[in-house]
């Protein structure tokens, strides 16, 4: 009986010591969850537990150890955990878990650049996932500010913006988007710059072009070549073919304003001009002139036109030509010319030869001489009366000179008829015998090589034999 007591109070005691070894606690993941997420809970409790009953707060509850479970809404729930161990004795935990709001999400759209001033904003890529969004506030950067989904806004000015969209959902909760509006209506500007600046090219010529835009940047340039297509530029470009061109160009900006087209022209001649000489003058014999002449030079070119033309004579300074002029200097000289176009093309240096002689030669008859005898070819003594006689045979002389052309031929003239031609000095003729005697008229007439003539007095002579 003793016994059985003692036993009675052992099992009392061990009964009493394991239902005050029973705790519960709990924990769940993740530490901050949502309303979109999984909440997984995890049993934390001590003791012989058998049985676990979990009420979430919400309506819900679940009899898993560590049950997985998931809040429709946001907010702040009291969940209990109870549990019981294999002695029936029972114990709960309760614990306050908050759920949060999953915040909307604002896109803006990207960054733009437009070319008007009158801009459309589009917030329909902005979400919320738990709920919905209430209020879409739009700041436009310039100071103005509007609601809503998709909305219109005019600039007073172009220039860069910084717009900012806020969005708040149906739960309270917002978010922020940023993007960049570069209002740009204004188009580019193109230059263009040449290797020189001239109004004519005798060498090819190179061509860049700079274009400029203060806000949105040049997106692409483009150019042609008279009638050409158009091309994108790139880099310089050459011009080279001979002849009057006109380049047109033009720019786009990123905006998309384009410039209006533009144009200038570039004139490229390489072909020296072409002059060429008249001689006003009376000719003579044997190209020789025998009055003043006026020298005219005329001057061509094809393209650029004559700039100057200049001239020298034999070894003097060259003189710029400006109208014809007169020349008579005697003798022979060599006249030097070339022309000089607008392209700085300069003709290769042509000559050639004018020879003047205006002067009349000189001619002397030296035998016979008035007023003397002569027989046998002596001239023996002066007459009384200035006859003059001449006896037997005998033989003309004369001289003739000219120092620019020179003596071509001398004629001796008897009684009007050429009685003889002489080309070789010295210059004589044999005078006819006459029988018995005759009165005759003697002259020398001297030409020179221009064609230029001069004649002697008459001689009267009387001639026997």
């Amino acid at each position: 009986m003793r016994k059985l007591a003692l036993l009675t109070i052992v099992l009392l005691f061990v009964g009493i010591a394991s239902a005050n070894s029973l705790t519960v606690d709990f924990y769940w993941e993740p530490v901050q969850p949502t309303d979109l997420g999984e909440v997984h809970f995890y049993d934390n409790s001590t003791g012989d537990i058998i049985a676990w009953i979990w009420y979430f707060g919400d309506g819900s509850s679940s009899t898993e150890q560590n049950p997985v479970h998931k809040y429709e809404d946001n907010g702040t729930y009291l969940v209990r955990l109870v549990v019981w161990d294999k002695y029936g004795q029972m114990e709960y935990k309760e614990k306050y878990i908050t759920i949060l709001n999953v915040p909307p999400v604002a896109n803006a759209g990207e960054d733009r650049i437009v070319n008007n001033l009158t801009v459309t904003f589009n917030a329909s890529l902005s979400y919320d996932l738990d709920g919905y969004i209430e209020r879409y506030i739009w700041d436009f950067g310039d100071g103005n500010s509007k609601e809503g989904k998709t909305v219109e806004h005019e600039y007073e000015e172009e220039g860069i913006y910084n717009v900012n969209l806020t969005v708040i959902d149906n739960d309270g909760a917002e978010d922020y988007d940023e993007i960049n509006v570069t209002v740009d209506v204004t188009p580019p500007i193109t230059n263009y710059s040449l290797n020189e600046e001239k109004e004519w090219y005798n060498t090819s010529v190179i061509v860049t072009l700079n274009a400029t835009d203060n806000l949105s940047g040049v997106n692409a340039t483009y150019y042609k070549i008279d009638d050409g297509d158009w091309q994108e530029y790139e880099e310089n470009f050459s011009i080279s073919e001979e002849g009057t061109h006109k380049i047109y160009y033009y720019s786009i900006d990123n905006a998309g304003n384009v410039e209006e087209v533009k144009n200038f022209t570039i004139k490229i001649d390489y072909t020296p001009p072409v002059t060429n000489y008249s001689i006003n003058a009376t000719y003579g014999n044997n190209g020789w002139i025998v009055s003043k002449a006026k020298i005219t030079l005329n001057a061509t070119d094809n393209l650029a036109g004559i700039n100057k033309t200049y001239y020298k004579i034999d070894d003097g300074d060259w003189q710029e030509y400006t109208k014809p002029f007169n020349f008579s200097a005697e003798g022979t000289h060599k006249i030097y010319y070339y022309s000089i176009d607008n392209a700085g093309n300069a003709e290769e240096v042509k000559n050639f030869t004018i020879k003047i002689d205006t002067k009349a030669p000189t001619a002397k008859l030296n035998e016979p001489q008035e007023g003397y005898i002569y027989i046998a070819g002596r001239k023996l003594m002066p007459t009384l009366f200035g006859n003059t006689f001449i006896i037997g045979k005998f033989t003309a002389e004369a001289d003739a000179s000219d120092d620019t052309s020179g003596i071509d031929y001398v004629e001796f003239i008897l009684n009007g008829q050429i009685l003889w031609k002489d080309y070789v000095a010295p210059y004589s003729v044999a005078l006819p015998q006459e029988f018995p005697f005759s009165l005759n008229k003697l002259k020398v007439v001297a030409y020179d090589k221009a064609g230029n003539k001069v004649e002697t007095e008459e001689i009267s002579y009387i001639k026997i034999l």
